[in-house]
């Protein structure tokens, strides 16, 4: 075989993303909110709060997902002259977070695999561990921007991957549905890496997977 693990994320790979409870969110703040504004100008405010955290927090200035997304929710809620409350509005998102709807493919693909697989994830350590506990899943390795004090597509979450996983980047392939987080951090890395488009979008010429596909299961074509 070409490579000797697999590399996966967690949320938009193997479970769906907080999209459903992210618009019920920005709804209930709209709903709230004396300014006339809608669900979608609300998350795009939110997304540019956010990522500006997330892109800033590292190394000594690491803050984890959970804080984030509170202190990023609180500047929304501010920025709307909302009155809803972020710590109701942030038990919405953490109860998902630990209990995601699963993809149908997700367990037989992982029973199907014979390669070591390292999870890498930007999440909070305990949050994907009760989300595995709960739909009975594991791997090798776990690997979470809450330990490398970094998220993708920074490199340091890749390189604790590679470390702990006691392989160099050619022997890795990383599976990702994220362009920007997955496949840009794992080409930074001189990691290959499998573009897990579901959607069937077209590829964008800024960023190049090494592979891509709409199934789990292609994946196998190139191992």
């Amino acid at each position: 075989m070409r490579y000797e693990a697999l590399f996966l994320d967690f949320y938009g790979t193997l479970v769906h993303e907080d999209d459903d409870t992210i618009l019920k969110v920005v709804t209930k703040i709209a709903d709230a909110s004396p300014q006339k504004v809608s669900p979608k100008d609300i998350a795009t405010f939110w997304w540019s709060t956010f990522r500006s955290l997330f892109e800033n927090s590292f190394s000594h200035a690491f803050m984890p997902q959970r804080q984030l997304e509170s202190l990023s929710i609180q500047t929304v809620l501010e920025h709307f002259n909302c009155v809803a409350k972020t710590e109701e509005l942030d038990a919405e998102l953490f109860s998902y977070w630990v209990k995601p709807d699963i993809f149908p493919e997700t367990k037989d693909f992982l029973s199907k695999n014979r390669l070591p697989v390292c999870i890498v994830s930007n999440i909070d350590r305990k949050d994907i561990e009760a989300a595995m506990d709960y739909h009975q899943l594991s791997c090798d390795v776990l690997v979470t921007s809450e330990d490398a004090k970094s998220y993708k597509p920074r490199e340091e979450i890749f390189l604790m991957a590679l470390e702990k996983m006691n392989l160099s980047p050619s022997k890795v392939l990383h599976i990702g549905d994220s362009l920007t987080s997955d496949i840009a951090g794992a080409n930074k890395c001189g990691i290959d890496s499998f573009w897990l488009n579901r959607k069937g979008k077209p590829i964008p010429s800024d960023i190049s997977p090494t592979y891509s596909g709409q199934s789990l299961f292609e994946i196998f074509d190139f191992l």
